[in-house]
């Protein structure tokens, strides 16, 4: 069975949304058709590779080091978090001395992809890069490093250029995008070349009703209140700002509004928190969540809200339709992909502005029948798009092709 060894710059399993909800998902289907994985993960605290071990994949953790003059030790869960830049001799060592693997798979880029790439060239063995955040397309919105104002000095610029960090994705043999502008901005540097968008893949079982009832318990003074949640990690990127103050003006006095995801910048989680003063007992910040607790809010849900300045994909989304769950999403990027592929339109909103989100919200709480009709859609435009099963089959598809140098398509 050919192996393919997939590297990431984290593993967190409770991150529910993100890589490792890829992984989780697209490895079985790996497996199914021939393919057995083994995942490379940093050295970092909350890195558990169980989940993919049940899976049945390899794991192993590697070094990796953030080479950044100033950075403060509660800095680094947020580098982590929000893709920091790391630096990683060991992973180029095991990974030359590798012995079993036809393919090899980073989902990032920068240092980490530069050290794949390295030994994708000294090995010959093809390599794969999935862009699983905004790279060129959507940058303008993305925050600055960590630090809130302290002055931060990258001192790993040498080890970027040594092992060509800026050539990852051109030198690639394999190429995928979650998003049509990502797929664009990078066509002319691929021209002959690998180069797909792949829409990623959803579990489309749902949550229990022990779940459900668990994750309301989770919730201080709900009981069976309705609310609106959102899910994602506290970053800027995320727009929770946005949320809390289009609630404030949209909701009515009996709904509660629920953030659950991790709080890896705690001057941005206090900024949050004052913001949210204004709901009194109404608002709540559960920190991360276990996934399959995620899927339990979603399902509870009165409503969901997206309110992304940026996004690659955009998980949540398919992630409620599947459970049947009402979303409002910023008609961006990812997002907005996902809405044309599904042809969804009910829950797209425009002006990505508190004002536009205040006024979207308001228009779909009154409209209970529109509502509805988003719940019933949902789970069939999961099953219609995006199933796991042919996620796995593309993504083995191009591995076969690589391997066998059948590229350019």
């Amino acid at each position: 069975m050919p192996k393919v060894i997939h590297v990431v710059r984290k593993f967190e399993p409770l991150e529910w949304g993100g890589i490792e909800t890829h992984l989780l998902g697209l490895i079985p289907g790996l497996q199914r058709l021939g393919w057995s994985s083994e995942v490379h993960a940093p050295r970092e605290a909350g890195t558990d590779g169980s989940t993919l071990i049940a899976a049945g994949a390899g794991f192993r953790t590697f070094a990796a080091h953030y080479p950044v003059l100033g950075m403060r030790a509660s800095d680094r869960a947020q580098y982590v978090a929000s893709g920091g830049n790391l630096v990683s001799p060991h992973e180029l060592v095991r990974l030359l001395r590798e012995r079993r693997a036809s393919m090899l798979h980073v989902h990032t880029v920068r240092r980490l992809g530069g050290v794949v790439r390295v030994a994708s060239r000294l090995k010959a063995v093809p390599y794969a890069v999935t862009l699983h955040s905004p790279i060129r397309a959507g940058t303008g919105a993305m925050p600055g490093p960590a630090g809130h104002g302290r002055r931060l000095i990258d001192l790993g610029a040498p080890f970027g250029l040594l092992v060509g960090a800026r050539r990852v994705v051109h030198d690639a043999d394999v190429v995928f995008t979650v998003n049509q502008s990502e797929m664009d901005a990078w066509a002319p540097d691929r021209v002959g070349k690998h180069l797909e968008k792949l829409s990623l893949g959803v579990d489309s079982e749902r949550a229990t009703s022990a779940a459900r009832a668990q994750a309301r318990a989770l919730v201080p003074g709900l009981g069976q209140a309705p609310f609106v949640v959102m899910i994602a990690r506290l970053d800027p990127i995320k727009g929770h700002d946005t949320a809390i103050a289009a609630f404030a003006q949209a909701a009515p006095t009996t709904m509660h509004l629920v953030m659950a995801g991790s709080e890896v910048d705690p001057p941005y989680t206090d900024e949050l928190r004052d913001r949210a003063r204004v709901l009194g007992s109404r608002a709540h910040f559960l920190g991360n969540v276990a996934p399959h607790l995620a899927r339990a809010l979603l399902a509870e849900s009165h409503l969901v809200l997206i309110p992304s300045r940026a996004e690659a994909f955009g998980l949540t989304l398919p992630e409620a339709w599947a459970e049947g769950a009402c979303a409002l999403f910023a008609n961006i990027g990812g997002l907005h992909d996902s809405g044309d592929v599904a042809r969804a339109q009910f829950g797209r909103v425009d002006d990505n502005t508190v004002e536009g989100w205040s006024r979207r919200m308001s228009e779909t709480l009154a409209d209970a029948a529109g509502m509805e009709r988003e719940r019933v859609a949902g789970p069939q435009r999961v099953a219609d798009h995006f199933a796991w099963r042919t996620v796995a089959e593309r993504v083995a598809g191009a591995y076969r092709r690589a391997t066998l140098g059948s590229w350019p398509a």
